[in-house]
């Protein structure tokens, strides 16, 4: 009876640290159908100048900082590949309000047909533990396919976290896409929002 109690015991030791080390699957990579995605190496992590949030970047990406009075935004992109290989991405905090509700849904498809875009795929989810809202549209520009997708996450009041990142070509799209949907994961929002 006590050597069962003993390899149970165990047993139970080994399952909760196997599944703690686990990244948590987010409900944005739910959403959207990434919840399988190749693990990305050598990042690094870049901090915004207004230290509101750290990204993780690809150590070779080309990544920019910029920041005035009302936001701070990090680009980030694969300089080396074709633009149809690869994807930019557009990261900022605005001081600014937002409800992330219906009305926002709306605007956002307005500003989509307005640019001759065709929304995919829209969703209200928690991301960590705040409110958000991510669409998916699709167009042309430069006379390639063009994919961008739209990340609105509240931070509180006054602040709001929006992710744009552009795909051009459908090239491997859904890879190229649950790859965005990893770095989007590993952003890190400082507590001082």
């Amino acid at each position: 009876m006590k050597h069962l109690f003993s390899h149970t015991l165990l047993s139970l030791s080994i399952l909760i640290f196997i599944t703690s080390c686990q990244e948590k699957t987010s409900e944005l990579s739910v959403n959207f159908s990434c919840e399988n995605t190749t693990i990305l190496k050598n990042l690094e992590s870049v901090k915004d100048f207004k230290n509101n949030f750290t990204i993780k970047t690809p150590k070779h990406w080309n990544t920019k900082l910029y920041y005035d009075n009302t936001q701070s935004e990090i680009f980030s992109a694969d300089t080396i590949k074709s633009l149809s290989d690869t994807y930019i991405m557009d990261y900022s905090v605005i001081s600014n309000t937002i409800n992330i509700n219906e009305e926002l849904q709306k605007k956002v498809k307005q500003k989509t047909q307005d640019n001759a875009m065709e929304t995919i795929k829209e969703s209200f989810h928690k991301f960590k533990e705040f409110d958000a809202f991510a669409n998916l549209s699709k167009g042309t520009s430069r006379g390639m396919d063009l994919h961008v997708f739209q990340y609105y996450v509240k931070l509180n009041e006054e602040k709001y976290l929006l992710i744009k990142t552009e795909f051009y070509g459908d090239n491997d799209f859904d890879s190229r896409f649950c790859e965005s949907i990893s770095l989007i994961n590993k952003i890190k929002i400082h507590k001082n929002n």
